[in-house]
């Protein structure tokens, strides 16, 4: 009986042995990710050049990307506030027929006028 008592001992040692082992790792593999993540944020969110591209593909994933935001202004000279930007041009005119329903649309219209369609 007592060999068994002294199997069954060493059975209970080698199996909570096991879940400290298996806890410890499960808590380090939370623990690198978690540094992982805020080593992340803080590449993507430093005002460095030396991480730019990591800093546009985290703005693109989360925020708007790079090539649908507005252009800063530039302060260099008062002659290039008062003409227009790129984006600030009026839009060619234009008139087509609704994705939706074909009713015409012209680059006026936010909505289509028959089918309430959000135009962009």
């Amino acid at each position: 009986m007592t060999t068994l008592a002294a199997a069954v001992l060493h059975t209970q040692l080698l199996f909570s042995w096991f879940g400290f082992g298996a806890t410890a790792i499960v808590l380090l593999v939370a623990f690198l990710l978690l540094a992982g993540m805020i080593f992340f944020i803080r590449i993507a969110s430093s005002g460095e050049d030396k991480h730019a591209e990591i800093r546009e593909m985290v703005e693109t994933l989360f925020g708007t990307p790079a090539h649908l935001r507005a252009a800063p202004p530039s302060d260099a000279s008062p002659s290039a506030s008062s003409s227009l930007s790129p984006l600030a041009k009026p839009a060619a005119s234009f008139s087509e027929p609704c994705p939706a329903c074909g009713e015409t649309v012209t680059q006026n219209d936010v909505h289509c006028p028959s089918c309430d369609l959000r135009l962009l």
